[in-house]
């Protein structure tokens, strides 16, 4: 197995890309990770195939000292923060859902009250 390094296209100092394989990544997890990264860059994601997409980064500002490798390795990591979050919510998310239910719902105060006073 090579490194995330290896898997990064660097185009020239201004443009990179990297493919995601989004049978692992849903294309919502994608997709907000790019947005965490719209301050330094331009990016479109693309349909390289069945299984796979090809996410396109382009430095807004041409002068700036950024390292677009770095900046990619980030990217990842964001990929999956967002994917982890999606799946906790898909398990966790109709208890989450009767939690606020419940929190919001109208209350009887008299029966509260005399629940207390026993």
């Amino acid at each position: 197995m090579g490194t995330i390094s290896e898997l990064i296209s660097v185009l020239d100092t201004n443009h990179a890309n990297i493919i995601i394989d989004s049978s692992l990544y849903d294309m919502e997890a994608i997709n907000a990770a790019c947005y965490a990264f719209t301050n330094n860059y331009h990016i479109i994601v693309t349909r390289k195939d069945d299984k796979s997409v090809t996410v396109i980064f382009e430095l807004k500002d041409k002068i700036s000292q950024r390292n677009i490798p770095e900046d990619i390795k980030d990217f990842i990591n964001t990929v999956i923060d967002h994917q982890v979050r999606l799946q906790l919510d898909r398990v966790n998310g109709k208890i989450r859902d009767l939690i606020v239910k419940h929190a919001f719902s109208p209350i009887d105060l008299k029966k509260e009250i005399e629940s207390c006073e026993q």
